[in-house]
């Protein structure tokens, strides 16, 4: 248990370099001359809203209480390394492109009025994108979000009008809200609840075509984003390519795919684009193609997306969360459109033959079922000595699958998972 005095004394040391960094860079952009303003002609129509300042100052309270409902130091101290990170990163944003906000609020009385003369006291309209305020409302939203799960939906509605609040309180423009809730969800992947952060990821085999043809479509975004306006939102598939790219050079780490198949809340969001587009891409390829097929006795390869209708499921893909998986769930993740390792297919084989000699129905699994999920069936059907040779299990895996190409490149990679497989079961 951690005492009263250390939760104390991580929150004001918090506090502290909050309030210390937050006024020395509105000091420092008061003094400038010309703060630019960015600022969309249809935010002239959101309405001042007074008691939304009460949800917005919410956010010190709750900012506040976690220091005291962690459950162990190991939780606090990652808490509190959220928060300085979060701070670091908006003070620069602030330091590096200062924006204001000019719009002059109405007059206010009573506790509404109140509580924004004490905002007015410490504050100044120029700390803006990207929005603290939104950055803390999704780091601290996060941690009342898992510890009180069954309040998730009052959770949702109070932290949403917090969101809301930084506009209809004039304290930020639109823009600041998606570029805070970027920074923000960039911080819970940098610093996950589970498995280690992508800082430490270690270097596995970069995959330079695959990066640079992402890495190239980034770029295309980039132009776009340049035309401002609407075009801005384009910003958003940058950040979504760039995390593909990462994974293609440090591996499916990178996606953060939890054990329950669920992909972080971090991930969903910052790659939001990439995943629906690779939700179109599965829907265009398989159009009125069957989604799984069955290839010898009690297994079937097919799409991620049928995972829900087998007893047991060996997932494959790394980038796509699998969102009804059956209770016997097993993950040998690997990146799309890259050959697998002879060791991570001589893996899968193991979890596969468990799952074979155990249920009546196992799903091998990946984006569209005709890539890394045949690749295991292969090598399962070789190494368990299922069928004669390669050859032959090509053969029968194609009379279920006639889309299947099988690269000159897989046979060598299967044969050695066969020969891993064997030394491992002598």
């Amino acid at each position: 248990m951690i005492n009263f005095k250390t939760r104390l004394g991580y929150l004001l040391g918090v506090g502290a370099i909050f309030y210390a960094s937050y006024g020395f860079t509105n000091f420092l952009t008061a003094q400038r001359e010309n703060v630019p303003e960015i600022v969309f002609d249809w935010e002239h129509r959101i309405p001042f809203l007074t008691w939304t300042i009460v949800p917005y100052w919410s956010l010190n309270l709750l900012y506040a209480l976690v220091f005291f409902l962690c459950q162990d130091l190991a939780q606090l101290r990652r808490y509190v390394v959220r928060l300085l990170l979060a701070q670091g990163i908006a003070v620069f944003g602030f330091l590096c492109f200062p924006l204001q906000i000019s719009w002059q609020k109405p007059e206010t009385t009573g506790i509404s009025g109140f509580l924004f003369e004490s905002l007015a006291g410490f504050d100044q309209p120029y700390n803006q994108a990207p929005s603290l305020h939104i950055i803390l409302t999704i780091v601290v939203g996060t941690f009342y979000w898992r510890m009180f799960p069954k309040w998730r939906l009052l959770l949702g509605f109070w932290f949403g009008l917090i969101a809301v609040s930084i506009l209809t309180t004039y304290q930020h423009h639109f823009l600041d809200l998606p570029t805070g809730a970027l920074v923000g969800f960039w911080v819970l992947w940098l610093l996950p609840e589970q498995g280690i952060s992508p800082i430490f990821v270690p270097f596995s085999q970069s995959h330079h075509r695959l990066m640079r043809y992402y890495g190239l479509g980034a770029m295309v975004c980039v132009l776009l984003a340049y035309l401002g306006g609407g075009w801005l939102w384009f910003i958003w598939g940058v950040v979504a390519l760039c995390l593909v790219v990462l994974a293609y050079g440090r591996g499916v780490e990178i996606f953060q795919k939890q054990t329950n198949g669920k992909l972080s809340v971090a991930t969903c969001a910052l790659g939001l684009p990439y995943l629906l587009g690779a939700r179109l891409n599965i829907a265009y390829w398989l159009w009125r193609k069957p989604k799984s097929a069955v290839i010898f006795e009690n297994i079937s390869v097919g799409s991620i997306i049928v995972s829900g209708k087998f007893e047991a499921v060996l997932d494959c893909c790394a980038e796509l969360p699998c969102l009804n998986p059956p209770d016997a769930y097993e993950q040998a993740l690997m990146l799309d459109l890259v050959s697998p390792s002879a060791k991570d297919l001589c893996k899968a084989v193991e979890k596969l033959d468990r799952l074979q000699q155990t249920y009546s129905s196992v799903l091998v699994c990946c984006a569209l079922g005709y890539g890394r999920s045949v690749a295991v069936v292969l090598a399962w059907l070789l190494a368990t000595r299922k069928i004669a040779d390669l050859d032959q299990a090509i053969m029968l895996v194609k009379q279920a699958r006639p889309q299947i190409v099988v690269s000159n490149a897989l046979r060598q990679t299967i044969l050695q998972a066969d020969k891993l497989y064997q030394e491992k079961t002598k």
